[in-house]
């Protein structure tokens, strides 16, 4: 359970404009529908509460069913911007993570691949990316630091702090 916790984003929005893009494309349409089957069945369930006054008869389950009518539009409407919100979530954070490794790549920094959360979107350009990664490992532009490179960078340095340095002495002569 640990690692699924540690893994996890630690804002829901993190960027702002593409999620409230998202949320509002995803979410717009579906929600004006469900505004207007709440205004038709108020108009529909008013006008059938009218006729049976007119008509002295009692509808004593029509309140429930529109009140029930109504629940359901409410929920589903706080269901639907709660999932767009969600998707929205799955789609700018590996957009963000994207960008940023992009950002490293240009400055220079090889040495790394592309990791996305599980059920993220965008898996695809993480795929190709880390092709490119590969491909620019392999053949590596002047002043990039590929992932052979760190490696050895790091068992150097490894080495060094594992076993201590004898230096010979420099101009020492033999008697």
């Amino acid at each position: 359970m640990s690692g699924h916790t540690q893994n996890r984003r630690k804002q829901l929005v993190v960027n702002r404009p593409l999620q409230s893009k998202l949320v509002l494309n995803i979410a717009l349409y579906p929600a004006l529908a469900l505004a207007v089957i709440a205004i038709f069945t108020a108009v529909y369930c008013t006008r059938l509460m009218d006729e049976a006054m007119a008509a002295d008869s009692d509808m004593p389950n029509l309140m429930p069913l529109f009140y029930l009518v109504i629940s359901f539009e409410l929920l589903a409407g706080i269901f639907l911007l709660g999932n767009s919100l969600k998707v929205s979530h799955k789609v700018a954070g590996p957009a963000y993570r994207i960008c940023k490794s992009l950002e490293r790549m240009r400055s220079g920094d090889l040495a790394f691949s592309v990791n996305l959360r599980k059920d993220d979107h965008l898996v695809e350009i993480k795929d190709e990316l880390n092709k490119l990664l590969d491909w620019l490992n392999d053949n590596p532009p002047a002043g990039c630091v590929t992932r052979n490179m760190k490696a050895a960078e790091q068992a150097e340095s490894a080495s060094t702090t594992a076993a201590p340095s004898v230096e010979p002495l420099v101009g020492a002569e033999k008697a």
